[in-house]
């Protein structure tokens, strides 16, 4: 197969089986971005009309309540935005924050300087370090492309929980259209699989999990959605939400300090974008994210072109350390972990997993029916 890029964002075939350009050279991406953008992304007067609604309907509904709002924090600038966002809007906010002890010390520092000063009262949930480390090295050992899926899950699972029992009518998600509408297809597994994670654990793992608990695709889509309402908003698709005057906003508000890219708040998750991915997968997310800047307009094409020819690491001091740090943090060597780096990629789903990610988008629909 020859090698193609779009001509309008910078998605390739160069790792994506089943993407596909039309006669002008547009990828399907990009198409269907154009087409969403519209009903999803208001970077303009009527979306600061639309948000403003949305902060006076939560405040009124939650009057009589402990907390206006749920919020999921990383360090990053998307949470980390969101709760300064919340903070001048007056929105009383109970932050989660699973504390696994790979985050970035920046990220550390970040949510930190956020809680001084904005008050927000946070949970830190620390899941059981042995039993957390084992998962860690069970998916190493997997050599699936997704090593924060526990983590991912965890996140989900806890803001669930942490509604329910402070009842909780909304979450505010950083998740945003701006910097992410953009994301390669493959074969994932969706992060609220518990069955995926403990069937990789049961077959790779080194202990039994007893302490930490896993959130079932059942519970994510269907079960909690019965009876329990949260509403998700997202504010940074009301909002003209940029990297660099966000990251400006929150220098000046508490002293925040950019961490270097796209999920470096881990340092899991930036050896997985940096390393992991690139050389294991052939997979760059840098196209990912690049490609959404450029749909937004917050990056030309010839800069994203230009980015991607930069290395992944800053200098091979990090990489290396960042190795060593995983190494450590799951208890093996560094032999071990370059051994369990030159396995073959595996695709999530050759282990067993839920049949609900097959049923994902039935499970989606039906859950907005019962809300």
């Amino acid at each position: 197969m020859n090698y193609q890029q779009c001509k309008r964002c910078v998605m390739d075939n160069a790792s994506d089986k089943t993407i596909s350009f039309n006669d002008k050279g547009y990828c399907n991406y990009c198409e269907d971005i154009k087409k969403r953008m519209k009903f999803a992304y208001f970077p303009s007067a009527e979306g600061t009309r639309r948000l403003e609604a949305m902060i006076s309907e939560m405040k009124e509904n939650s009057k009589n309540d402990e907390y206006d709002c749920l919020v999921g924090i990383s360090g990053g600038i998307d949470s980390s935005y969101i709760l300064y966002y919340g903070f001048k809007k007056g929105l009383r906010m109970l932050a989660v924050h699973i504390d696994d002890g790979l985050d970035n010390p920046v990220a550390v520092n970040n949510i930190n300087k956020l809680v001084n000063a904005t008050g927000a009262r946070v949970i830190n949930i620390s899941p059981d370090r042995k039993e957390y480390a084992d998962i860690l090295y069970s998916l190493f050992k997997a050599s699936v492309s997704n090593l924060a899926i526990a983590q991912d899950n965890l996140i989900a699972k806890a803001l669930q929980d942490y509604a329910d029992q402070n009842g909780i009518k909304y979450m505010l998600d950083g998740s945003n259209f701006a910097h992410e509408s953009i994301l390669e297809r493959g074969k994932a597994v969706n992060p609220a699989d518990k069955k995926f994670i403990l069937s990789i654990q049961k077959k790779f793992g080194r202990t039994t999990i007893k302490n930490i608990e896993f959130m079932s695709l059942w519970d994510r889509y269907i079960a909690r959605h019965s009876s329990k309402k949260v509403k998700h908003i997202r504010p940074l698709n009301y909002m003209d939400y940029q990297v660099q005057k966000a990251i400006r906003e929150l220098e000046d508000f508490c002293g925040f300090e950019y961490y270097g890219g796209k999920h470096y708040e881990s340092i899991l998750t930036r050896f997985m974008q940096c390393y992991y991915l690139p050389v294991k997968f052939g997979v760059d997310k840098r196209k990912s994210h690049y490609s959404s800047l450029i749909m937004s307009g917050q990056m030309s094409r010839e800069e994203a072109i230009r980015r991607l020819k930069e290395p992944f690491y800053p200098n091979d001091d990090m990489l290396n350390a960042d190795m060593n740090f995983l190494a450590k943090y799951m208890n093996i060597s560094d032999e071990e972990l370059k051994e369990c780096l030159d396995r073959p990629p595996v695709e999530m789903t050759s282990y067993p997993h839920s049949i609900l990610n097959n049923l994902a988008p039935i499970a989606r629909k039906l859950r907005k029916l019962l809300e």
